[in-house]
């Protein structure tokens, strides 16, 4: 019975470890966005402000293509890029005429390493009645654990336009918040258990035969 309950305290031990390991990892279930700036060839230089449509809901779509300049009403962040006038931003899966696009924005948020992951492939820029794809599939950053604060940054080629050929220089900060994933305990753990388990029952068989042969 003791060698049984040691073997069910290292199985327990085992899962723990390793679900503790896990849980430090949380899926990001959304996005605001406080601040941040976007430069073109070079960081920073304009100001992003949140639009109307802030935050960013992980695994959804949000905003369109401005049906007018003064039109911000599916934007998920705002800036002024210099003299050039206001943009808005988006996420979509494509937009007519636009290469690029991608699934709805997802990611995670390690709360000990204090990172965040997000796949932002489907981010897009609206300017002067063109959309330009300015996502990334790997924007990495910072996050606080405590305050759910963020501060992440990506590079994206622009395609298309007027602005063909050039970076652009993102950079977006706010608060994110997360939701612990389920943690599923490995294959290995299991077969680790009912091998200590088998090993208690033979041991114990075997202790049994000793007795009686005495």
């Amino acid at each position: 019975m003791i060698q049984f309950k040691k073997a069910a305290l290292v199985i327990a031990l085992t899962a723990g470890m390793i679900g503790g390991a896990q849980a430090a990892v949380q899926s990001v279930t959304s996005l605001s966005i406080t601040g941040g700036d976007f430069g073109m060839n070079v960081a920073g230089g304009n100001t992003i402000v949140p639009g109307v449509l802030s935050p960013i809901v992980a695994g959804t779509y949000q905003g369109a293509p401005a049906a007018s300049a003064a039109d911000y009403s599916q934007s998920l962040a705002d800036f002024q890029f210099g003299f050039f006038g206001p943009v808005h931003t988006f996420t979509a899966a494509s937009v007519a005429g636009i290469s690029g696009g991608g699934p709805a924005p997802t990611g995670t948020v390690d709360t000990v390493a204090g990172t965040i992951s997000m796949d932002m492939s489907s981010f897009f820029a609206w300017w002067n009645g063109t959309s330009f794809n300015q996502g990334s599939s790997t924007v990495t950053g910072t996050y606080t654990a405590a305050t759910g604060v963020y501060d992440m940054s990506w590079t994206s080629l622009i395609n298309g336009g007027s602005f063909n050929g050039n970076t652009g220089y993102w950079h977006l900060q706010g608060v994110a918040t997360s939701a612990a994933a389920p943690v599923p305990l490995p294959a290995a753990v299991w077969l680790l258990g009912s091998g200590l388990i088998g090993m208690v029952g033979v041991a114990r068989r075997r202790k049994s035969g000793n007795t009686k042969a005495v």
